[in-house]
């Protein structure tokens, strides 16, 4: 049941900000705000992704810490959103301080990884983790260099493809073969 809330959160959210963002289009677009805010559903996706992946039960099997970590990566994912100004439009960090809205996203793809790395010691998924730590890690550091807005947003957009890319290895790797 919690989990089925927490996607349904995810799905609402995504939704609803799709409607509102494409209401927003234009054929002289502000550059820096339009890759910060592909960026940010980029976040979206990617939370919404792991999210579901990670609580597919494909082996029938249950972890006595199942229920912490979908409690933390639940609080930590809706955290995130909120962060992000996606469920509550106006509420959250504003466009255009692109520095704390990565740090706060990455953040919560750095405590997700760790707690999973730490309570599901996967030998097959060890190395996707701390490459997800990797992407995390490194968009912080971008955002908080000296460098002008457009470079930083373009480098952390970068980052983020290849943060989906090691998703859709998790993807493929979680995804029963038969």
């Amino acid at each position: 049941m919690w989990v089925a809330g927490t996607l349904a959160v995810f799905f609402n959210t995504l939704l609803r900000s799709i409607a509102v963002h494409v209401q927003q289009a234009s054929l002289a677009p502000n550059w820096s705000y339009t890759v910060e805010l592909f960026i940010r559903y980029g976040y979206l996706l990617a939370l919404l992704v792991y999210f579901f992946m990670s609580n597919l039960r494909f082996e029938h099997s249950f972890h006595q810490r199942d229920l912490p970590f979908d409690v933390i990566q639940s609080v930590a994912s809706w955290t995130t959103l909120i962060a992000l100004d996606f469920v509550v439009p106006g509420y959250g960090i504003p466009m255009g301080q692109y520095r704390s809205a990565v740090t706060v996203a990455n953040v919560t793809i750095l405590v997700i990884a760790a707690f999973a790395l730490m309570w599901f010691p996967v030998p097959n998924l060890r190395k996707i983790r701390w490459a997800g730590i990797g992407c995390a890690v490194a968009s912080i550091v971008v955002v908080w260099l000296s460098l002008p807005a457009m470079p930083a947003l373009l480098t952390v957009a970068v980052l983020e493809v290849v943060l989906l890319t090691v998703l859709a290895i998790y993807v493929k790797r979680r995804w029963p073969t038969t």
